[in-house]
């Protein structure tokens, strides 16, 4: 593939597969022009509006278009494989990646807006199946093009229907799934899913649908933006794009600066219900001690102006169960402070900010403990029959039973010390290093020269 030049490429952007404008590059920023006669309902983002002006940015993308540009492990990836077609620029990398991303929004060179899809992936066997790091490996490399943040390896496929010979294109027109597989923190995968599983089991709020492999080691996170077709739905646009800040500050704002950014577009008919989910969503991150939690974890998604609302929840993992980690502050600071023993100030923030009176506060707080106590006892049951779980499994409820401690009324008894007792769990464990992509556990370890093993022997003591 030729050399992709920034400062001559225009990209088309879609909404909802409808053409409604173009994205490029104009000498030192970046234009986002509509065409004339675009429908107000096809905005691209909630903070550019359709008018008859162009939205400049200077130097980078808008922050709307980067958010979902690949991180890390995927970024290296397609550096790797598309290096000559990338300038080093964010807009040659959307143009690569742009038409498969989060989101209705679409972006592709001009074109390709009938691009055709992927082929699917059967998820089944990716579920059920015994695959090495290499396999992942390759599965990445393949679903590649994905426009998906985030650091861990993880990439969007659709699904291949049970039993059909040849996958249906009208029906599978968008990647229903996000696929998370192996990283550098051992079980991560196992750990976000019964993570999750301490707010998913209060049906209180909504939260997005995962699925685990057999092995623990990848995880099926259902879309909220797709219907059950694969046909876009909403949009979707996070706190730190709303903020106008990079992926890479994600961690700078504040509680109140996201609370601020998303809650200027929350209905009026709806808000406080979407208030008291950000609420269960930030009290969770507490009780499970997820120090994870940035400006890029709180999003909203929208139908239309008058139908907006924060995500399901996701991406929530007990960043404490990991040794490096274990002493790590939560993401965004609440009233000037990044703290785990908050005291009044949580409920402060609740009572003032998000209208939560401190007695539903502390009814949402020993809920979610009580949550935590529950899903603990059948963790435990499962670090009885399989024991490669084992110290992922102490070091979560670990984590899990200091949060708790933290976070309750110091009238309240939840604890999980009784399952942690009965468990026989000693104190926290030091997880054993991951498998390195694309190396299967499998094989033999590698033995050294002879000259590595005679300098290690004279190194020994005595």
């Amino acid at each position: 593939m030729a050399n992709t030049d920034s400062s001559t490429l225009k990209l088309s952007v879609l909404v909802q597969d409808r053409l409604v404008g173009h994205l490029f590059r104009e000498r030192d920023q970046y234009v986002l022009q509509y065409l004339p006669g675009t429908a107000t309902a096809d905005f691209a983002g909630l903070t550019m509006p359709v008018q008859a002006s162009p939205w400049l940015w200077p130097r980078d993308l808008h922050p709307f278009f980067r958010q979902n540009l690949p991180e890390g492990y995927l970024l290296a990836i397609l550096r790797e494989l598309l290096g000559s077609a990338l300038d080093g620029t964010d807009l040659s990398l959307l143009a690569v990646v742009g038409r498969n991303g989060i989101g209705r929004v679409a972006v592709v060179p001009p074109g390709r807006q009938d691009q055709a899809p992927q082929e699917p992936l059967d998820l089944e066997a990716l579920l059920h199946e015994d695959f090495s790091p290499k396999y992942f490996d390759d599965l990445v490399r393949r679903y590649a093009r994905s426009a998906v943040s985030g650091v861990v390896p993880k990439f969007l496929s659709m699904e291949a229907p049970a039993g059909a010979p040849e996958p249906d294109r009208a029906i599978l027109r968008m990647a229903r799934y996000l696929v998370k597989g192996p990283s550098n923190l051992p079980y991560l995968a196992f750990n976000e899913h019964h993570t999750m599983r301490v707010l998913a089991r209060l049906n209180k709020v909504p939260v997005a649908h995962t699925q685990l492999s057999d092995d623990g080691q990848v995880l099926l996170v259902e879309r909220f933006d797709v219907d059950a077709r694969g046909e876009l739905t909403h949009g979707v646009e996070d706190a730190c794009s709303l903020l106008g800040l990079p992926p890479h500050e994600k961690y700078v704002p504040s509680m109140e600066r996201v609370l601020k950014a998303t809650g200027a577009y929350l209905p009026a008919t709806t808000r406080q219900v979407q208030l008291e989910q950000l609420g269960y969503h930030l009290l969770t991150n507490f009780v499970v001690r997820n120090a994870g939690c940035h400006s890029k974890n709180i999003a909203l998604y929208y139908t239309s102006l008058d139908d907006v609302a924060f995500t399901p929840v996701f991406d929530v993992v007990t960043t404490h169960a990991y040794d490096g980690f274990r002493d790590g502050a939560p993401g965004l600071s609440i009233e000037g402070r990044k703290t785990w023993n908050p005291g009044k100030t949580l409920a402060h923030f609740f009572s003032s900010r998000l209208g939560i009176a401190p007695r539903k506060y502390s009814q949402m707080v020993e809920e979610l403990c009580e949550s935590a106590v529950e899903v603990g006892r059948e963790l435990m049951k499962l670090a009885v029959t399989e024991t490669r779980w084992r110290s992922i499994i102490k070091n979560m409820l670990h984590a899990w039973d200091r949060g708790i401690q933290d976070a309750r009324n110091p009238s309240s008894t939840v604890s999980l010390a009784p399952v942690i007792d009965t468990a026989g769990f000693s104190g926290y464990d030091k997880p054993p290093p991951a498998p390195r992509t694309g190396q299967s556990p499998l094989l033999a370890k590698r033995r050294s020269s002879p000259r590595v093993r005679k300098r290690k022997n004279e190194s020994r003591p005595g």
